[in-house]
């Protein structure tokens, strides 16, 4: 099968990061592609997963892919402001926890 992509948002910036959001016409899913993964034409540079892309058929709207973007962002960014190793898996999983329960969801 064929895989076809219709373009939702063509720049979505969070924090100088840079994606495009894409939808799947084959089966309608929505893709969030970090512009580093773009060459100059808007063709992927390399094959991504559904993790990079931040997929989810359950959570399937532009709203949700860019609250999963900004997520992913700033959980980096916790990670890095705390030195967090994921090799010490105890005290990674609390910092886990406790990130993500201070978040919101919809």
């Amino acid at each position: 099968m064929k895989e076809e992509y219709i373009t939702l948002v063509r720049e979505y910036v969070y924090k100088k990061h840079r994606y495009a959001i894409v939808q799947g016409l084959h089966d309608m899913i929505i893709r969030a592609i970090d512009y580093k993964y773009l060459d100059d034409e808007g063709r992927l540079t390399k094959p991504l997963n559904g993790l990079e892309m931040f997929c989810d058929d359950r959570r399937n709207t532009v709203a949700q892919i860019i609250e999963r973007i900004n997520d992913h962002i700033d959980w980096r960014e916790y990670v890095e402001k705390y030195n967090l190793s994921e090799a010490d898996e105890q005290v990674f999983a609390k910092a886990c926890v406790d990130f993500f329960s201070r978040r919101t969801t919809t």
